[in-house]
């Protein structure tokens, strides 16, 4: 998303014309027409304000109404959605005749389902687990692994349904970079590497794994998986089929553990499960922007409590100026890449306090390609 963290007193209007701009520039044609209507229609924007302050963004308004057709609502507006087509396996559907009317249609639906909506919006949470993003922390977790000589032990933030937990069981296309991972997996991931050399890409052993996530889901419950494929965006297939495989993996996994818990309150008690004779690895993406500045700045105190007792590494992938209050140090250079976010890493213990960090790669939000600026300067 485009707001700064904790800022609730934009616009909602605003707020829809950030989104379209954001996802226009992404490659996401049917949101942006949705939303630079919808950025004029006040009876939807009202519609988002029933969401509480801490959710109230455009993508969760988009993810109720996906859900709705992804669950069989007939509405002259799936022919709008190719996710949908293809999770009805109807190939008449997503070829809709004038996209200049998909607002229209848009705004049709919500005032038929509003109450259905109303519910979604006040109940649920934006939640979308974008396993694209594990192109950037693959490298670094090798990266990790071989400099402490350890299994991995991975405390992950926000986790939705921990999909990204299982990056150890997805295969990686660097293209020229190398290829890693379980070469016939569910999930291909391809990553363009604009810059830097990856270095040894062999997969970690990860001896254990946690996530905590206000509602996490169950990839075991249908309905709960059928939220999480809402939330992606209806014209990328490639990120819906993906997440779809990622799914199916994490259902034939071992067992995980998946928290229900405030990520910032919770973490310390998660952490502690972790084996100590494994290198602890504590991540986020795309997570910390739903945070005050000042939630920011008591997760940051959190991680720092935990290392005074036990070396860790704090990864995370943010959009710079969504986290003000996380260290945030400057690609190497003074390098800028345009619209990216930023993989940080930090390594804390006893005796190790909170530094700047390094920034190892920048990286688009959805992982399509990355920026490796190294693992070797200290932090």
């Amino acid at each position: 998303m485009s707001t700064a963290a904790g800022d609730d007193d934009i616009a909602t209007s605003t707020m829809f014309e950030l989104f379209a701009r954001y996802v226009g520039r992404d490659g996401g044609p049917l949101y942006q027409r949705i939303c630079e209507g919808a950025a004029r229609d006040a009876a939807v924007c009202a519609l988002l304000e029933v969401a509480p302050l801490g959710q109230r963004r455009p993508n969760l308004l988009l993810a109720s109404v996906h859900y709705l057709l992804l669950g069989g609502v007939d509405d002259p507006l799936a022919a709008y959605y190719p996710t949908v087509a293809e999770w009805r396996d109807e190939q008449h559907l997503g070829q809709a005749p004038d996209p200049q009317r998909i607002f229209s249609h848009f705004a049709s639906f919500c005032r038929a389902h509003r109450e259905e909506l109303v519910v979604l919006l006040t109940s649920r949470a934006t939640q979308t687990n974008e396993v694209g993003r594990c192109a950037a922390f693959l490298p670094a977790f090798a990266h990790l692994a071989a400099e402490h000589g350890q299994t991995l032990a991975i405390c992950d933030l926000g986790t939705s349904a921990g999909l990204n937990l299982f990056f150890d069981r997805y295969a990686y296309d660097y293209g020229a970079a190398g290829h890693a991972g379980a070469a016939d997996s569910a999930v291909q991931l391809h990553c363009e590497v604009r810059h830097g050399s990856l270095g040894d890409l062999a997969v970690p052993e990860v001896t254990w794994r946690a996530g905590i996530d206000r509602q996490p889901i169950r990839v075991a419950d249908e309905e709960a998986s059928l939220w999480l494929l809402a939330c992606q965006w209806p014209d990328h297939l490639d990120r819906f089929r993906r997440t779809r495989g990622a799914i199916e993996i994490a259902r034939s996994a071992l067992p995980v553990v998946l928290v229900e818990g405030d990520l910032v309150d919770g973490v310390a008690d998660l952490a502690a499960g972790a084996p100590p004779a494994a290198h602890l690895c504590i991540t986020h993406s795309w997570v910390a922007a739903y945070l005050s500045a000042g939630r920011q700045t008591e997760l940051a105190e959190q991680v720092t409590s935990i290392a005074a007792h036990r070396p860790l590494s704090w990864l995370y992938a943010e959009q710079p100026f969504e986290v003000p209050a996380l260290p945030m140090p400057p690609a190497p250079g003074g390098e800028h890449v345009s619209a990216a976010s930023a993989l940080v890493l930090h390594e804390l213990g006893p005796g190790r306090p909170l530094g700047p960090g390094r920034r190892l790669a920048d990286l688009h939000a959805h992982g399509r390609w990355l920026h490796w600026w190294g693992a070797a300067a200290p932090t």
